[in-house]
């Protein structure tokens, strides 16, 4: 029932998430029930047929007490069971041995711009001063090691069943790297470098957006989230490599 609730769940930690939603919602339903039961009982018992004359004497059983636990002991369960342990996972450093692949994203009213560190896997000089519209970067080709660096506006394309780490900034103002169906969500904040990752699991085509209201034109910060097989993925960088040469 959940997923036609969800966008598609396509990362590894997706299915965790979702099962505390779901668990509180369940909680939520059950608290709801429980109380709209107790309602009605009151509604019957203490109509004025049987209750012709007011009593200021107030509950005299456990019932209020045990309801209260009730609702207490539900929320322990789910932050002991779900909640903390999902939250753990998502803020530890993927495993030491997976080699992870990783982008830069760098958030500004009202785009994405996108770095990526070429098949070297080293990220090379980038500078403020060379930042326009075919180089959204501002990535320095003098530099040996950014020579085959990849800067995009709004293009996040990965590779699937690879871990990815997005480290995140912002040039203005706060914004909040959003991706549905990754089921991830992280601010991008001016003067500090976020750090989030995943593993994407299936293929398709999606939306970065911004969860955070950024200005007038918060509206239009999108991005494009392409999540392509390994072969896909070594085309897609070799024709980026090649457009470089151009």
């Amino acid at each position: 029932m959940i997923e036609r609730l969800l966008p598609v769940a396509a990362s590894a930690h997706a299915a965790t998430l979702d099962a505390v939603l779901l668990g509180i919602h369940w909680h939520m339903l059950l608290i709801f029930a429980g109380w709209l039961v107790l309602f009605i009982v009151i509604l019957i018992k203490f109509r004025h047929g049987a209750n012709p004359e007011p009593r200021q004497a107030g509950a005299r059983t456990r019932w209020p007490a045990i309801a209260i636990g009730g609702v207490i002991l539900g929320d322990v369960l789910i932050l002991t069971t779900q909640a903390l342990p999902a939250w753990s996972a998502r803020v530890a450093p993927p495993p030491a041995a997976v080699t992870p692949i990783e982008v830069r994203v760098t958030g500004e009213q009202f785009a994405w711009n996108i770095h990526y560190p070429g098949p070297d896997g080293i990220f090379g000089r980038t500078d403020n001063t060379l930042i326009g519209a075919s180089n959204p970067v501002g990535i320095d080709r003098e530099d040996a090691a950014a020579k085959d660096d990849i800067g995009l506006l709004n293009i996040l394309t990965l590779p699937v069943d690879r871990t990815v780490v997005i480290r995140l900034t912002s040039r203005d103002v706060v914004h909040s790297f959003t991706l549905n169906e990754m089921r991830v969500k992280q601010d991008a904040v001016p003067g500090m470098t976020t750090r989030t990752w995943f593993t994407p699991t299936v293929t398709g085509d999606w939306e970065i957006a911004c969860s955070q209201l950024c200005g007038l034109g918060h509206y239009r910060m999108r991005g494009e989230l392409h999540i392509v097989t390994a072969a896909g993925w070594a085309q897609w960088m070799t024709d980026e490599q090649a457009r470089l040469t151009r």
